[in-house]
């Protein structure tokens, strides 16, 4: 038997050895806490915060958080953890986000940061089809002008990179619509592009190809090539197209979901008369001019809206026009127009453009000026011209011209559209700064703006030129080239008088003996010289007597008529002063 003492003994030593071994296994652990504490985002110490998504607000892993001296990686919860007591400022940096810098305050105090994201997901899709589209080009457009650009893929989706704050996203595919969207606090944006290229041929009756015809769909517009087909971009997503060209009757056609759209085109020949103030005033005399409508083969009407006095004879709402006290108001316009509609009646407004002494009076910066005196520059008969290279005075009558369009005319026919060819050119003065333009570029520059102003509203353009236009490539001074006009217009009008061809012009002691052969031989030379521009020639024919020669009755006015169509001009106009006119020299209505 072992003593008590023996036992109390051995606990003891037991006691003292099992102490020893907690302590041994007990203090590593306090250690592991103690370490952890240190370290822990959640310490109350050191240099710790949560980085977050600025968008989204959720917290951001994986980002590194540095300082001069160490770093630490955002966990699940997006926490971080520096141990450097003496850091001024951290730098945060993550993939698909922008870096950024804080500074550092007091530093027991938890620190809250936020990352922009630069990486921007999506998918592009066919509205109308629903399918993925690939091969579109995503681009972003930074505030400062910076671009990023991505293509989708397959599936149609993209990955935009490094995109900058503010940045605006736009997708582009040929024959679709662009579509663009603010990036604002997304980090995915999806797009629907719809197709809206339309196409097709456009033909006449026989088949044939036409080129040059005007195909339009709101503010969309094109023309057609050499083998009449066209392709127009940007279309709405409904509406009607519109086909026009000079020589042809208009076509329209709803837009269809096919985007396709071929068309016939029948011809028509524009057969006018023109129409002055005193005629278009009365009830009595109008009635006459739209019974020979009514009778014969005649189908158009030219009315005067603007003459060369610079009088508008409507009641035009430009604002210049009526500053200046130009607007007549001589007619009700759109009586007359509702009238010409209702008859079948193809409606012309003429306006004449730089022949405007009420304008030149009224705004003296405006007027072609005298060399000498510095006032303004007159014609033989004291009347004044405005400058054709002032555009303000392009604007003017490019705003009275949208007018009529607008009214309801089916073209605008431009009078007048030269520089001063009738006084002491030698006077002249146009103004130093405009020493560099030439007469053609400034005469080019104003049917085009006119054109362009126009192409919306539907309506053709047609501008007047001297018969000699017809007879060489010189514009003699005063810009009516016909090689550089035709291109920028839809229809040439040559004033081929015979009356007014020089003795020995053509070959003939007295041109206005022979009717037939001067229309015919100025509209092929004018064919030849400029084989582009052909069919766009209608010209202007003479139904009145003047000068040297014979009289002009019917079969004067009807040789000049058949001469037109043994050409196969677009038509034909009677000029007439007076507006009296030989009925006997038209054909009946071939309707």
């Amino acid at each position: 038997m072992i003593p008590d003492r023996s036992l109390r003994q051995r606990r003891r030593r037991w006691e003292q050895v099992s102490w020893w071994y907690s302590l041994v296994l007990i203090l590593p652990l306090i250690g592991f806490v103690a370490a952890y504490a240190l370290t822990s985002p959640d310490d109350d110490t050191g240099l710790r915060g949560t980085v977050r998504d600025a968008y989204t607000g959720d917290p951001v892993s994986g980002a590194t958080v540095s300082s001069a001296n160490t770093s630490d990686t955002t966990n699940d919860e997006g926490k971080f953890s520096l141990d450097d007591l003496t850091a001024t400022q951290l730098d945060i940096s993550r993939a698909e986000y922008a870096a950024t810098q804080v500074a550092v305050g007091t530093i027991d105090e938890a620190l809250d940061i936020e990352l922009r994201p630069t990486t921007i997901r999506g998918e592009v899709k066919n509205k109308q089809t629903g399918d993925p589209m690939a091969g579109v080009v995503v681009t972003a457009t930074g505030p400062n002008g910076e671009n990023i650009t991505s293509t989708s893929d397959a599936n149609g989706a993209y990955t935009l990179e490094n995109v900058p704050d503010g940045s605006e996203i736009a997708v582009a595919y040929d024959g679709f619509t662009v579509d663009s969207k603010p990036l604002g606090t997304n980090v995915h944006l999806d797009f629907e592009i719809r197709p809206d290229r339309l196409t097709g041929t456009i033909t006449d009756t026989e088949g044939q190809p036409i080129s040059g015809a005007t195909v339009s769909v709101g503010a969309a517009t094109t023309t057609t090539g050499p083998d009449g087909t066209y392709s127009i971009a940007a279309v709405p997503e409904s509406g009607t197209v519109e086909v026009r060209k000079a020589g042809y009757a208009d076509q329209s056609r709803e837009l269809s979901e096919s985007l396709r759209v071929d068309a016939t085109l029948e011809e028509f020949k524009v057969n006018a008369i023109y129409v002055n103030e005193s005629t278009a005033a009365s009830d009595e005399l109008w009635n006459t001019m739209v019974g020979i409508a009514d009778r014969t083969e005649v189908n158009a009407v030219v009315l005067d809206l603007k003459d060369a006095s610079g009088s508008i004879l409507y009641a035009s709402g430009v604002p210049l026009a009526q500053e200046i006290g130009a607007v007549k108001s001589t007619f009700d316009v759109q009586e007359r127009l509702n009238d010409l509609q209702e008859r079948d009646i193809y409606a012309i407004a003429r306006i004449v453009v730089f022949e405007d002494p009420l304008l030149a009076a009224a705004r003296p910066e405006f007027a072609i000026k005298d060399a000498i005196t510095g006032s303004a520059w007159t014609t033989w008969d004291g009347s004044a011209w405005v400058n054709p290279h002032h555009r303000e005075v392009w604007q003017y009558n490019i705003d009275i011209a949208a007018e009529a369009a607008d009214l309801g005319f089916d073209e605008i026919q431009l009078d007048f559209v030269q520089f001063a060819s009738d006084g002491d050119l030698d006077l002249v003065d146009y103004g130093a700064e405009y020493s560099t333009e030439t007469p053609v570029d400034a005469i080019i520059g104003v049917l085009s703006r006119m054109h362009d102003a126009l192409e919306p509203s539907g309506a053709l353009l047609a501008v007047n030129v001297f018969g000699f236009a017809m007879w060489g490539g010189d514009d003699n001074d005063i810009g009516q080239n016909f090689a550089a006009i035709a291109p920028v217009v839809d229809i040439v009008c040559p004033m081929i008088y015979p009356s007014h061809f020089n003795p020995g012009a053509q070959g003939f002691d007295i041109p206005n003996n022979h009717p037939y052969d001067v229309i015919l031989n100025s509209l092929r030379n004018g064919a030849e010289m400029v084989p582009e521009g052909a069919d766009k020639l209608r010209p202007w024919l003479q139904d009145f007597s003047y000068g040297e020669g014979i009289e002009y009755g019917d079969t004067e006015v009807a040789a000049q008529i058949q001469a037109s169509k043994d050409f196969g001009a677009n038509g034909w106009m009677l000029w007439s002063p007076s507006n009296d006119y030989h009925e006997g020299a038209l054909q009946p209505d071939p309707s």
